[in-house]
């Protein structure tokens, strides 16, 4: 039997002034739902994490998770 993914969940990183940093999640039932999912994502939220759940080659379950770390990047002033 060949691996098998059953199902996912991608955990955004969100900020708001009223509740701070905090976590949303959305899940997805396969790859094609989670390359779709990750293109419609706009700042702000970030991805986090995705978590894609499901089977190897022998049954076992099996569960992978992609940890991502933001960076924001800002120009030096320059002085007149």
């Amino acid at each position: 039997m060949p691996p098998k993914v059953s199902k996912g969940r991608v955990i955004f990183r969100c900020w708001s002034p009223p509740r701070g940093l905090y976590e949303q999640t959305q899940d997805f039932e396969s790859l094609d739902d989670l390359f779709a999912l990750c293109l419609q994502v706009d700042e702000p939220p970030l991805i986090d994490r995705i978590v894609i759940e499901g089977q190897d080659a022998d049954g076992n379950p099996r569960v992978l998770t992609f940890n991502f770390q933001s960076l924001t990047i800002t120009r030096p002033k320059t002085g007149d």
